[in-house]
């Protein structure tokens, strides 16, 4: 089962380099222009709608959810939790309501709710999904490697953007061996059932330290590979294909910065 999970991941990355032709300087520009004005705007239908283009890239951009597979659920309640913390601890203008508007003698109404605590916590809400989004996106429409070679074209040492590209290569492998643990935990009748207290302390407890040895083995054998290969030798490297930064990928660049300083000052 796992080998059958590593061909189909090799099959949808290969897929998608086929497909995209964009170079990958260009993603991570357009990632952290993104973050710039999640987190230098304050206004909050800004972020929303950056958040909405986002997502909607996401789900109709032929992009794979089984490489991905995103945990919603876990998010959602992140983020939910989020804005508790922000409405029960940030007090500013007007009083909207009582979370509990009971009174008992001189004691009550509890937990008043102000405006600039929904306020501040749909802003990090927005920002947190924008993040998280712009994040998949870029991981799944990107080739770790081509994003190493690229990096070294503009100056990057080859180590610092090979470790990189092999954190970005092994994110969705480790999602992927995570569903393997859970599922043969599940199979053995143990509770992994995130919807409850148990199954998150049983899903931590005997999941992480699988998820440490599986990742410990693969340290070791791309340790091992990269020694038997001489690694570092060699200032420089040659490639098997050359990632130019073409005309395309300069309008793209112009456009999309364009857009987004315009949609920033507006």
């Amino acid at each position: 089962m796992e080998d059958k999970s590593k061909i189909s991941l090799e099959k949808d990355i290969s897929q998608r380099d086929q497909e995209n032709g964009t170079n990958p300087l260009v993603k991570f520009f357009v990632v952290i222009l993104v973050s710039l004005v999640l987190f230098g705007s304050a206004n909050i239908i800004k972020i929303y709608c950056i958040v909405f283009v986002i997502i909607i890239i996401y789900l109709f951009g032929g992009l794979s959810f089984k490489v991905a597979r995103p945990r919603y659920k876990m998010i959602i309640i992140f983020s939910f939790t989020i804005l508790l913390v922000q409405i029960l601890f940030v007090h500013g203008g007007d009083l909207v309501f009582h979370l509990i508007p009971i009174s008992i003698g001189i004691y009550g109404p509890f937990f008043p709710i102000y405006e600039q605590g929904i306020y501040q916590g749909l802003i990090i809400i927005g920002r947190f999904w924008g993040l998280i989004s712009i994040s998949w996106v870029f991981i799944n429409s990107t080739n770790p490697f081509d994003f190493a070679q690229s990096l070294t074209k503009i100056g990057v040492p080859y180590r610092f953007a090979y470790s990189l590209s092999l954190a970005l290569r092994f994110t969705p492998v480790f999602s992927i061996e995570t569903n393997i643990i859970q599922n043969a935990q599940q199979a053995r009748g143990l509770n992994v059932n995130p919807n409850n207290i148990r199954g998150i302390i049983n899903l931590l407890q005997y999941t992480l330290i699988p998820m440490i040895s599986s990742t410990l083995n693969r340290i070791r054998d791309i340790t091992i590979s990269m020694d038997g290969r001489a690694f570092g030798c060699y200032s420089t490297r040659s490639y098997i294909k050359d990632i130019p930064f073409t005309l395309k990928d300069w309008i793209k660049l112009v456009i999309v910065t364009g857009f987004l300083v315009i949609f920033s000052i507006l």
